[in-house]
């Protein structure tokens, strides 16, 4: 398997390829393109549009996942308990449990979650919401670099997969990290924090127990101090860069300094007491959300190899500050690049982090925004609903009919797929004998995997859990009809049985008839559309017709 993670900064867009050989996850290449300075957002868009076209066009995407993350500041991050452990129930809690939260309609925004820690049958999470049109854009940008994007994360939980076991599950824990009860005495948490300090941000993460608990985009970066050296020597941003990253140094003693050197340490100094005036901020946080102690501070990124800069930080923070080495661990082999590795130590973490979300499990899984308005985008599903929403929830009331099996007895007036996990979670503790975490699709598909002599129940069991459901195919019907500004198309009636689908109804012309059949052979499993006899009675101007297909709806015959 292999991942290539793309982090879009905003001097440079850095890309890791990763690799999984056997049990092991080893960086297999690495590729930098500087953008250039002066240039608007526009521009630069453009330069990683022909370089990332360019670097991908020979590229088998059949054999990579591609993954890209939603800058850290553009969401709303929250603490939340949950009074349960399914991770289906706790997504379909979040709009709600963050409505408070976010200054929008939660209809604007996509919501997913990390959790922390399980404790009892309750989940401690960072609940994560961000707004669509964030996504719309990583999604519009992917499709401009000439990628097929498969997953979509956030950029601090992409670091922090750098700083934890991620390839576990969430640790069983008897002791809340969140907001200590008044009165309530307990032992303050040893944490350590880990700062990724860029070109204009640095992510914040802060970890207890080997687990991220706190993370957040701080608005400060190199380009503060590069922007000061640029006024204060009246220098190209070139050249002040390039004086920062090479000449440039911290002096905790300056007694003995030659004057230009003793300036620009003063210089780089001022500019540092941003950073940490938002640092002690944060820590303040950490240590009363979480009755945490900052035992020491950690930091990397393309700003970390600045000389002294952990003495200084250490002096003005009170914590030990060290630079530290994030992604030795995949570096097993001598990567062909010009860049130095101490650099590649340093400024490449977050695309690594973005990579290894590919490889995450299902009992920790990645971070995943492409979901809900994301999965199937189609112009023509909401403006068909739009025209033929009253027809069709008639023939879908029509349908339940035909899906009231055994299982299905009770009210129909909740969505047939959560009907469907509900069905499938009671069905595997009671005939699989499945335990709690396993009663889902997966656990029941690995069953039936292992178990071969399946009894009558079982085989209903697994219908559940693959079939797709009728609404889903009159979802990809309405997808399927032309446009009405094309033809006019009336059906009246839609009949599924198993796999068969039989649509009725009028057009103006065998014309019209033809364009609805050929979108349709999209559905067909073996591409083929019949047009069958009709019975319908004959209305004046207008052909009737009947057309049937097969579908593959993962039934067990």
């Amino acid at each position: 398997m292999k991942a290539i993670g793309i982090d879009l900064g905003e001097d440079s867009v850095k890309i890791v390829e990763l690799v999984q050989n056997k049990k092991n996850l080893t960086i297999q290449s690495i590729f930098e393109k500087k953008l250039s300075v002066q240039s608007s957002q526009h521009d630069k868009e453009i330069e990683c549009i022909e370089f990332l076209r360019s670097l991908f066009s020979k590229t088998d995407q059949t054999q990579v996942t591609f993954v890209m993350a939603i800058r850290q500041e553009k969401a709303t991050i929250r603490k939340k308990v949950f009074p349960f452990s399914d991770r289906i129930k706790i997504q379909k809690s979040l709009s709600f449990e963050m409505e408070e939260d976010i200054p929008f309609d939660p209809d604007t925004c996509i919501f997913d979650f990390k959790t922390i820690r399980y404790i009892g049958n309750s989940s401690e999470t960072l609940a994560i919401a961000v707004p669509k049109t964030h996504i719309e854009r990583i999604i519009s940008l992917a499709k401009d670099f000439g990628i097929d994007l498969k997953i979509v994360t956030l950029e601090g939980f992409a670091f922090s997969n750098l700083l934890e076991d991620w390839w576990v599950a969430p640790p069983l824990s008897q002791d809340s990290l969140l907001n200590v009860a008044d009165g309530e005495i307990k032992t303050q948490k040893a944490t350590e924090v880990f700062l990724n300090i860029g070109h204009k941000k640095t992510l914040l993460c802060a970890k207890i127990n080997n687990r991220v608990v706190f993370t957040r985009s701080l608005m400060w970066g190199a380009d503060f101090i590069i922007q000061d050296l640029v006024k204060r020597y009246q220098l190209p941003y070139i050249e002040a860069q390039k004086m920062l990253q090479t000449t440039a140094s911290l002096y905790l003693n300056k007694s003995q300094l030659n004057f230009d050197d003793a300036n620009v340490s003063a210089l780089i100094e001022k500019c540092l007491r941003d950073l940490v005036r938002d640092l002690q901020m944060s820590f303040l946080e950490i240590e009363s959300e979480l009755n945490a102690n900052i035992a020491s501070v950690y930091f990397t990124g393309g700003f970390s190899l600045l000389p002294n800069l952990g003495a200084y930080l250490t002096q003005q923070l009170e914590v030990a500050c060290n630079p530290v080495n994030l992604i030795g661990n995949y570096m097993t082999a001598p990567l062909n690049s010009s860049i130095p590795e101490n650099k590649i130590i340093a400024q490449f973490g977050t695309a690594l982090g973005i990579a290894i979300e590919a490889f995450k499990k299902p009992k920790n899984p990645a971070l995943q925004f492409l979901k809900g308005d994301f999965i199937n985008q189609n112009s023509f599903i909401k403006a068909f609903w739009n025209d033929w929403g009253k027809l069709l929830q008639v023939s879908a009331a029509a349908l339940v009919v035909l899906f009231s099996w055994a299982y299905f007895r009770e009210s129909f007036s909740v969505d047939l797929n959560e009907k469907g996990a509900e069905v499938i979670s009671s069905k595997a503790k009671s005939v699989a004998k499945l335990p709690k975490k396993q009663a889902n699709e997966k656990g029941v598909k690995k069953y039936i995997t292992e178990h071969k002599k399946r009894d009558q129940e079982m085989k209903a069991l697994n219908r559940v859990s693959k079939m797709t459901s009728a609404m889903d195919i009159l979802k990809k019907i309405s997808d399927s009809s032309p446009d009405k500004a094309q033809s006019k198309i009336d059906v009246t009636h839609v009949s599924i049985i198993d796999d068969a689908v039989k649509i009725s109804g009028y057009a103006n012309s065998p014309r019209e008839i033809s364009l609805f059949s050929t979108k349709l052979t999209t559905l067909s499993s073996d591409n083929k559309v019949t047009e069958e006899p009709t019975t319908l009675a004959a209305v004046a101007n207008r052909v009737a017709f009947s057309l049937s297909f097969k579908t593959d709806r993962g039934l067990i015959k």
